[in-house]
Order: structure tokens, then sequence, then C-alpha cells
């Protein structure tokens, strides 16, 4: 004897099962839509949170990258690398890479700009007590402070706060539950 059961709506019951299961296996809108935010937030940090903008090219270079199945946020990369993207995060130790000393610019001087400029850019100089003058007139004006080496404290600002996470899972949960249209 053979027994069937119908229930009412079951194809519908399954189409949406199917959408459901489409829409799990590709993540990359909510992916986006929070990769979108958490760049924001990021890039609100580097505007005096935790670090003073100069160039805005730590900024620029903030991005989001999403698959069906991950997101991904970078900041450094990118066509205009931003090589001290890590060192800012991270912090370390910046030590000259061909000549004896860095020089730091002499802050309010002649060098100290938003793109610094180096210390071959200018005429008669030279050193004194470990800094950089330049011969103008009558006086002698400081250009550049050298340095073996100079320690960079790490300020994080590449992290996800708790409200980040929680949006994003909320974000899955809803696209998953077919409300994104």
């Amino acid at each position: 004897m053979d027994v069937t059961i119908r229930i009412a709506g079951e194809e519908k019951l399954v189409r949406v099962l199917d959408e459901t299961q489409d829409r799990a296996r590709n993540l990359r809108r909510p992916f986006a839509d929070a990769g979108e935010r958490i760049v924001r937030k990021i890039a609100k940090r580097l505007s005096g949170a935790v670090l003073d903008a100069n160039t805005g090219r730590l900024k620029a270079s903030l991005m989001h990258k999403e698959t069906k199945d991950t997101l991904e946020i970078s900041a450094g990369g990118g066509p205009k690398e931003v090589a001290y993207a890590a060192i800012h995060h991270f912090g370390g130790v910046i030590r000259p890479k061909k000549k004896k000393f860095l020089t730091i610019p002499f802050p309010g001087g002649p060098a100290d700009k938003p793109v610094p400029l180096r210390a071959s850019d200018f005429e008669d100089t030279f050193v004194a007590a470990g800094i950089i003058f330049q011969s103008q007139e009558h006086e002698s004006v400081p250009l550049f402070i050298l340095k073996k080496s100079v320690t960079i404290p790490a300020r994080p600002y590449m992290y996800l706060e708790d409200s980040d996470e929680e949006y994003l899972k909320e974000s899955i949960r809803d696209f998953i539950a077919g409300a994104w249209k």
C-alpha cells in the first residue's frame, strides 16, 4: 500500500529553499555592502583619530574586494602603492637604505612640506651638530635633522569593531532570507 502526503504550497516551499541555498552560495552583495561601510570607518580613523592625514594617499589606498565567499579589506596597495601603510599600523624601526642617515625635515623649516623635499633639492648646505643647514645671506636655516633610525609607534587603524561584525552578520542573514531585492 502506498501513502502519499501532499503539503499545500509544496512547490513554493521547495522554490524558496532552492533560492535560499543559491543566495547562501554567493555572498558577494552583502560583502560589498559591508566592505564599503568598513572602508568608510577606517578612512575616518585616518582623518585624525589615529593618524593625521598629510597627503591623503593612505586613505585613498583603502580598498575592499569581495568574492562569493570572502571579503578582503586592504590599505597601501593599488595603482599608487603606499609603502608606509604597514609601518603605521604595526609600528617598527625605519633605517636608511642607501645613505648613512635619514633626513627628517626640520619642523617648520623650508623642507617641512606635505610631500617633503630632499636634501639634494637645496644648494649651499652644510652639516653641524646632526642638522643640515642652508646658508642664506647672513643666516643659517635648519633644513633636516639627521638620524640613524626612527622608531614609529604602532597606530592600528585596520580593524573591525564589534558593530562591523554585527552589521556583516545581519546583512548576510537578511540577504540569505531574501530581504534584499
